[in-house]
């Protein structure tokens, strides 16, 4: 009886602290999803509270408003950035250790979203015609692990933590001691680290924004679901942008709402908007212009979702320049 007693109470605080562990905050969901769709707006805001980091984050600010300012005396077309990707899979052995194919299929929807070649770009509204823009940014599976071997870009590691998102820096370690590549540290610096799991902490995917604070640290990188990750496999075509989103936060872009009401998101070109437009809504709202719902920086549908502005496409180029130029020459 006692035994029974204790396994009881043992599974009562398991089911309890899962249930803190997963709770879903449902304003920050898209239509007909039960993840919140990104919390690196979350994420940022908890980081922010942190004295030391509010220093750098505005020291970073004023040296990405520097670097805008020379931009505008050089050529912004031409020149195409590529860096190296690596997917780090964390799984316990199920559904959610997802195939190469379905990884390559996420890469190749990246490039077609950053190089302007979704046929849906031509979806616009009448008051967008013309502003999709070309980020000229591309992205490939690394070759070469941090100690000279060479690999897929894909790394994958057993862990019941691939079903506990609480703590990514756990998760990160868990990869660290675990995966079947390297164990060790692969630099933010030299990969963009996208990590796969079945739970990221209630969300669909998030990461931060560039900074000094972290570019080294594989804390810099993009936590993403696998059913969130390319558009086969166990994932599905409305919700293969994803990863699309969360790269344009690791590349300096707030929401298209600036993460407050008609907020500000730092990009002339893209009208103030409401918080989190859903669906594909047709709505004029904060100063009068249309929602841009189109914009991958929205929580729009991903049936409307299809476009990046100049505006985007310059901070996130500076955003490389002053934080990710050693990504550019990695080897």
């Amino acid at each position: 009886m006692k035994h029974s007693f204790l396994l009881i109470a043992t599974l009562l605080i398991s089911t309890l602290v899962s249930a803190q562990q997963n709770k879903i905050d449902y304003t920050n969901t898209r239509d007909g999803e039960n993840v919140e769709y990104c919390r690196t707006h979350k994420e940022m805001k908890k980081l922010l509270m942190n004295p030391v980091y509010l220093k750098m984050h505005a020291a970073d600010q004023a040296m990405l408003k520097r670097r805008e300012e020379q931009m505008k005396t050089e050529k912004q077309q031409g020149t195409v950035y590529t860096f190296p990707l690596v997917f780090h899979v964390l799984h316990n052995g199920g559904t959610e250790n997802i195939s190469k194919e379905q990884i390559e299929d996420a890469v190749s929807i990246l490039n077609r979203d950053y190089r302007l070649q979704n046929t849906d770009a031509n979806n616009v509204a009448a008051a967008f015609q013309g502003m999709p823009s070309d980020v000229e940014i591309e992205f490939v599976l690394a070759t070469k692990a941090p100690n000279g071997a060479c690999f897929s870009g894909i790394t994958r590691t057993t862990s019941p933590l691939a079903f506990d998102g609480s703590s990514g820096q756990d998760q990160i370690q868990a990869i660290t001691s675990g995966n079947d590549v390297y164990q060790g540290n692969w630099p933010g610096d030299d990969y963009l680290n996208i990590y796969v799991v079945a739970e990221a902490g209630g969300a669909a995917g998030y990461t931060t924004t560039p900074s000094m604070w972290s570019q080294s640290s594989m804390f810099n990188g993009i936590w993403i679901l696998h059913n969130y990750t390319g558009s086969i496999g166990t994932s599905a075509v409305y919700a293969s942008r994803a990863l699309t989103h969360e790269v344009g936060h690791w590349l300096g872009l707030r929401h298209i709402w600036g993460d407050a009401n008609c907020g500000n998101d730092f990009c002339a070109d893209t009208p103030q908007s409401q918080t989190s437009n859903f669906g594909c809504p047709n709505l004029t709202t904060c100063d009068g212009n249309q929602d841009m719902v189109e914009n991958y920086m929205d929580y729009s549908s991903d049936a409307c979702m299809d476009s990046f502005t100049e505006g985007q496409r310059t901070r996130m180029r500076n955003a490389l320049d002053v934080f990710r130029t050693s990504l550019l020459t990695s080897s």
